[in-house]
């Protein structure tokens, strides 16, 4: 069996009139705008699709648009080993992430939604990343690259059984009447014995808004593993 030429692996509304497309394109990446009243593809606006679509078919990828700008948490390279949360199009700079191998080791997870507050929550293993949109990167050092990058897991558990779901397959966003009510479903599988098991959990936008204004924690290095921050907190805190 002949594996297909062109896998779309992000399609998402670009302004009334357009949509905007990325594929794998035999692994060279490309993304172009599709005109909504005929259906049909810009040809000459094709654009390298490197940062925003997986070279790979296989490998996980999920993205959003917002404002104009592309957020894609994705793998950067041919040989997918630079996942990468990346921010293109738009006003802005280009910003990533430095290339973290465990922070995108998920399956396939479909799901993203922008914030009024002017930050993208984008799935990752069993944690939701916030960058905030209007971060342009450090003058000097973290060019490039957000400096207000924060990053929390997401907890679905059976604590009577002691099970915990630590592999996120799929987000799906529901909109309230007020963005206050919006609520994010993760749909989880975890290992119990010899058996697959799953679940859904729920997530409040607002619990989710809360868990980012702290307690934060850090990475020792000299531990080596991460414990909770109990220094003075920064003033604009991280994230703002």
């Amino acid at each position: 069996q002949t594996d297909c030429f062109n896998y779309v692996r992000f399609l998402q509304s670009y302004n009334s009139s357009h949509l905007y497309a990325c594929g794998t394109y035999a692994f060279q990446p490309k993304c172009t705008y599709i005109e909504l009243s005929g259906f049909t593809l810009d040809q000459v606006a094709f654009e390298d699709g490197k940062g925003k679509c997986p070279y790979d078919p296989t490998k996980g990828h999920t993205g959003l648009i917002v404002d104009g700008e592309l957020y894609s948490a994705t793998f950067n390279n041919f040989l997918g080993t630079e996942p990468v949360i990346l921010r293109n199009l738009g006003p802005h700079y280009s910003m990533k992430t430095e290339y973290l191998t465990s922070w995108l080791m998920w399956q396939p997870c479909r799901g993203a939604h922008g914030h009024p507050d002017g930050l993208v929550p984008v799935p990752m293993v069993t944690l939701v990343s916030l960058p905030a949109q209007g971060d342009v990167g450090g003058a000097r050092t973290l060019q490039k690259k957000w400096t207000s990058f924060l990053k929390a897991r997401l907890v679905c558990s059976a604590p009577e059984q002691q099970l915990h779901f630590n592999r996120l397959q799929a987000v799906f966003t529901l909109p309230g009447a007020r963005w206050q009510d919006t609520a994010f479903f993760g749909v989880f599988r975890a290992r119990w014995g010899d058996v697959d098991v799953s679940a859904i959990c729920r997530y409040h936008i607002l619990e989710v808004k809360k868990a980012f204004e702290g307690p934060y924690k850090e990475y020792r290095e000299q531990a080596q593993k991460w414990g909770r921050y109990s220094g003075e907190v920064p003033s604009p805190r991280p994230g703002a």
